[in-house]
């Protein structure tokens, strides 16, 4: 290594540490480490519409800002969003923003929210600490390269020609050449929209390098990249035995004239790949990359449901939570592979959380950080550099630890992932405990993808929408439905009485298709939500979602 490049290395280094120490410095005192972060916030803001509006300028603490300042929604800054989309500036912020994050959403139109300059660089703190943190307790893997999960950042242009799409593919793309060297894959193959044109594409280029840690938001993204290295075993070892890719399987002209210093012929390494296929019957991600030591995706929440499968197909490799976090912004930042909580990310926004049983009172109380309570579960509100003011994310979060004096909380479920038909108050979280009660239970590995969805009716009920590895014999579905209402009706006194006076029917399977949720993923794409966010609800309120997949 040259002098030149030994420099960079340790700056890069330094700079890394750096974000560190201010991190680690703020969780001793994260009540002043917020109240500062806030303040910044307010003083940037003073002289935009917003700022006026709610007098920023005489405000001088948490208690002025909480008065001066009202709880907001994305409807409640729509106006401004709006606004600024159509190249107004001043309206949120001082700043004006370089993107629009685009949500994933589960259904309708995505929402738009504003990423300015000082929100990025918050935002990419929370990856320097986290990133450091998993290559100083991972050594080795940070020897090869880094397989990261990415969507485009440059779905299209707003009015005023500002990019929106995915805040992840800029914070990718605005890495130092430095760190996109351990990369694996090249920006542009996040702008591929073809859910299984871009899966493939990964594959080829990924199979001819060393991966040696793979990072992404949603465990059912890894699963896809190993489903599909599996099928596609054969054709990626022919394609890069010859060189390119198959046109079955090629982007569009535009991004496969970029690729093409990746896609040379490499018959050594076919050869290599085709060894091992005849020896095991099958190419998965341990065999390919050998050097794979370390995962870092969503552990909680109903995500969970996906990591028995995904430590199977895995080879039992240790997992890091990725972080809470979304297009609003960044939550927590993980330190260590236990459990799926990270330490409340003091130094990135403002914070403020509302006990779970308080939310529907008229005047609930407002926390910050340091007066949360271990065990309690928590609705969480963001105020960012990006124009966000005491946003109700509509996030429930529960504080499992703390670090230093700072708590470590993670995501349970979305504040609205309620289904009440009849009163049931059905949670995400308990058909995810049920699912996965049931599936032990059983010792199943033929569930691929599971969405419980209401059924209206005489009376209303509720369908298991499965998709299947394997079909099921008739008897391990109807033992697979007694144990998983059995799971329900503990967790939930008023499903069982719903179900007990036959207010709710009995629930149902209905398998689906194989390829079915992939399609689902397509077309939330296609509705604009970032691939590798997108999420596939284990519960939905939704009486067309039977409809929905129809439609596919």
């Amino acid at each position: 290594m040259s002098y030149r490049k030994v420099e960079l290395a340790l700056g890069q280094l330094w700079r890394e540490f750096k974000h560190v120490n201010r991190f680690r410095q703020a969780l001793k005192s994260p009540r002043a480490a917020q109240e500062s972060k806030l303040m910044a916030i307010v003083r940037a803001n003073e002289k935009t519409s917003f700022g006026k509006k709610h007098g920023f300028s005489k405000i001088a603490s948490l208690r002025d800002f909480q008065k001066a300042v009202p709880v907001s929604t994305y409807e409640d800054l729509l106006p401004y969003i709006e606004a600024t989309m159509k190249g107004r500036r001043g309206q949120l912020t001082e700043e004006d923003p370089v993107m629009f994050a685009t949500t994933s959403g589960t259904t309708g139109k995505p929402k738009y929210l504003p990423i300015t300059p000082t929100h990025l660089r918050d935002y990419a703190h929370a990856f320097q600490v986290h990133n450091y943190s998993l290559i100083k307790d991972f050594r080795h893997e940070a020897r090869g390269s880094f397989l990261i999960f990415s969507s485009n950042d440059e779905e299209g242009f707003t009015e005023a020609g500002i990019p929106y799409g995915a805040v992840s593919g800029l914070l990718r793309r605005r890495q130092s050449p430095l760190v996109q060297k351990y990369f694996t894959l090249p920006h542009m193959v996040s702008k591929i929209k073809d859910v299984e044109v871009k899966y493939y594409t990964m594959l080829r280029l990924a199979l001819c390098q060393d991966v040696t840690a793979i990072l992404g938001c949603n465990p059912s993204t890894f699963l896809l990249f190993a489903d599909q290295l599996e099928e596609h075993a054969g054709e990626l070892i022919a394609d890069i035995f010859d060189g390119g890719l198959r046109k079955a399987y090629s982007p569009p002209p535009n991004i496969i004239n970029q690729l093409h210093p990746y896609l040379k012929p490499d018959p050594r390494r076919s050869r290599e790949l085709e060894k091992i296929l005849r020896a095991c019957g099958k190419l998965t991600p341990r065999a390919a990359w050998p050097g794979l030591g370390a995962l870092s995706c969503w552990k909680g929440g109903p995500l969970s449901f996906y990591l028995d499968r995904l430590s199977q197909r895995y080879d039992n490799l240790p997992i890091r939570d990725f972080g809470y976090m979304a297009s609003e912004g960044r939550g927590t930042i993980p330190l260590t592979n236990e459990g799926a909580g990270g330490v409340v990310a003091v130094t990135c926004h403002f914070f403020e959380f509302v006990k779970e049983g308080e939310m529907d009172k008229s005047s609930p109380a407002y926390l910050t950080a340091d007066e949360l309570e271990m065990g309690q579960r928590y609705y969480i509100h963001f105020t960012t550099a990006a124009g966000l003011y005491r946003y109700n994310i509509n996030d429930l979060i529960e504080v499992v630890g703390f670090e230093e004096m700072t708590p470590i909380i993670q995501f349970v479920q979305k504040g609205m992932g309620v289904s009440s038909v009849t009163g049931e108050k059905l949670t995400e979280e308990q058909v995810q405990v049920a699912l996965c009660y049931a599936v032990r239970q059983l010792q199943l590995t033929a569930i691929d993808h599971f969405t419980f969805a209401v059924r209206l009716g005489h009376p209303p009920s509720y369908v298991c929408f499965i998709e299947l590895k394997q079909e099921l014999p008739e008897s391990v579905e109807r033992e697979f439905l007694r144990v998983f209402e059995q799971s329900l009706q503990l967790q939930n006194i008023e499903y069982k009485d719903k179900r007990l006076t036959k207010r709710l029917g009995p629930p149902s399977i209905q398998r689906v298709p194989s390829g079915t949720f992939t399609k689902l993923r397509q077309q939330r794409v296609l509705q604009g939500a970032p691939e590798a966010q997108v999420k596939i609800p284990l519960l939905t309120a939704s009486h067309n979602f039977q409809d929905t997949l129809a439609a596919l």
